[in-house]
């Protein structure tokens, strides 16, 4: 049988998703609690690779097992493996899928949120980038559009990653007021909403390091730097070193993974 989980983390401590010969993952912490609940062997797939340092609200992996425990009490599945995970990362959901379902092959789109604040807060930093700088949205949500459709996003990916290719589809991108803190805190002298930013991402795919360089990009526009259709040069050229630098890693989320098909509908646990 294959199963779904649904999960999110706080990728501060780990080396990303994938398991690491020399570091902490995600992927690693999720197979040792399964495995000790299920008293069997679990390797579990992710439906991709965050870096280090990077967030998630929604991934999606599977497992394959035959194991009756299963078939139990979903909330108590749940219960119990959260008991043996760590507190940064929590086991939301699970279901029963087709035997082919795959989580990584067969999703459709995923999102990324990276999040930034213009004025010095003591609550944002942990999750979101300090850039103490003016910041035209409007020029960089104008360099956005440009992103959009199926383009060559070499310049924005990592060097040297083992891609087949570098064509991306990205379905929307655009800047909004927004805070990884929920709850707003104003006074007289402090004020959060209007100095917190999101830059949102949605594609088919996404290369190494993409996001990352993309905002990085645009936050030099947004500085006045360049010209919003400057991000059109950049593209064309087909080389990291023509875009921005890649901004830190703390301050990115992945926030959805889209699928053809329904899951978590509960039905089959």
């Amino acid at each position: 049988m294959r199963f779904f989980i649904s999960v999110s983390y706080n990728g501060s401590n780990y080396n990303g998703w994938q398991k690491q010969k020399n570091g902490a993952s995600v992927q690693q912490h999720l197979e040792y609690a399964f495995s000790v609940y299920l008293k069997e062997e679990v390797g579990i797939v992710g439906a991709g690779r965050t870096d280090t340092g990077v967030h998630a609200m929604e991934y999606i992996a599977h497992f394959d097992s035959a194991n009756l425990e299963l078939s139990k009490e979903r909330q108590m599945i749940i219960y119990k493996i959260n008991a043996i995970l760590p507190t940064d990362i929590v086991f939301h959901d699970i279901c029963q899928v087709h035997e082919n379902a795959h989580s990584r092959f067969d999703a459709m789109e995923r999102s990324y949120k990276y999040f930034i604040h213009t004025f010095k807060d003591p609550f944002a930093g942990m999750f979101s980038f300090f850039t103490p700088k003016f910041l035209d949205i409007s020029a960089m949500n104008k360099a956005a559009e440009y992103l959009i459709g199926n383009k060559d996003f070499t310049s924005m990916a990592k060097l040297h990653s083992p891609t087949k290719t570098n064509i991306c589809n990205v379905k929307n991108a655009f800047w909004s007021l927004g805070s990884p803190i929920s709850q707003e805190i104003s006074n007289n002298s402090f004020k959060t909403n209007g100095n917190h930013y999101v830059f949102e991402i949605t594609a088919n795919r996404f290369l190494r390091n993409m996001v990352r360089a993309i905002t990085g990009t645009l936050l030099e526009i947004g500085q006045g730097k360049h010209d919003p259709e400057w991000i059109l040069e950049v593209l064309e050229k087909k080389e990291r070193g023509a875009a921005g630098s890649s901004v830190p890693a703390h301050a990115l989320f992945l926030t959805k993974i889209e699928y053809p098909y329904q899951i978590f509908t509960h039905k089959n646990i």
